[in-house]
């Protein structure tokens, strides 16, 4: 969409279910639009324009991508670890509190430690929830979500995003029981969060720090 002082470019998708247009920002900066399916191209420009000054706003604030360098602070854990940059090829390895990466290749390197150590972490996790609480452990798999923490497919299988090995063991263990509790109701109705609070009594505060820590943790 061309502006008097540059573009704006968005993402439109359409439904028939739905009535009104919806703007907003993903976590990847990217702005997005919901539509009526009947919605002319017209009366989406004009929406865009009367909440320019909103997106600009909120475009504004996001934080800057996350940087590579030497020494950059990682959440792990509900700790920290240091990135520490060596010369030559090689996969990332944790060195006490540092994770020592290739300088050429940091971010990939990275990535494939964290993921590597999410399957670990979350798939013991999800193994002890369901021990204590006497349930059949679900098939898993790991998730690349922005927004979303965790999933249930409609087939029962659990998504846990690897973003969460950033996050506290109460918090990672918040996600999973509360996936677990979708076993039983696949809403999010009050007998849901009955069955939440009595798999996770201190869900709230654990769903509080999440949604408070979620840029941090969602940086990368």
């Amino acid at each position: 969409m061309a502006l008097p002082d540059g573009r704006l470019d968005y993402l439109l998708k359409r439904s028939s279910a739905r009535r009104t247009l919806s703007l907003g920002v993903d976590d990847q900066g990217r702005v997005r639009v919901n539509a009526p399916m009947a919605t002319p191209q017209s009366a989406i420009d004009a929406f865009l324009v009367r909440h320019l000054d909103w997106l600009r706003r909120h475009l504004a604030a996001r934080p800057a991508p996350f940087a590579w360098a030497d020494g950059a602070a990682l959440p792990y854990l509900g700790g920290q670890l240091r990135l520490t940059l060596v010369t030559g090829p090689g996969p990332a390895r944790l060195a006490d509190d540092r994770l020592v990466c290739p300088a050429g290749a940091a971010e990939a390197a990275a990535l494939a430690w964290y993921r590597a150590e999410a399957r670990r972490v979350l798939g013991a996790c999800l193994a002890a929830a369901c021990r204590e609480l006497g349930l059949a452990e679900p098939p898993w798999r790991l998730s690349d979500a922005r927004t979303r923490w965790g999933s249930l497919s409609a087939k029962g299988v659990v998504g846990l995003n690897w973003r969460l090995v950033k996050a506290t063991p109460a918090e990672i263990d918040y996600v999973v029981r509360h996936e677990l509790a979708h076993l039983r109701h696949r809403d999010h109705s009050p007998a849901y969060w009955r069955e939440v609070a009595r798999l996770c009594p201190d869900y709230r505060a654990a769903r509080a720090r999440l949604r408070a820590d979620a840029a941090r943790l969602m940086a990368f």
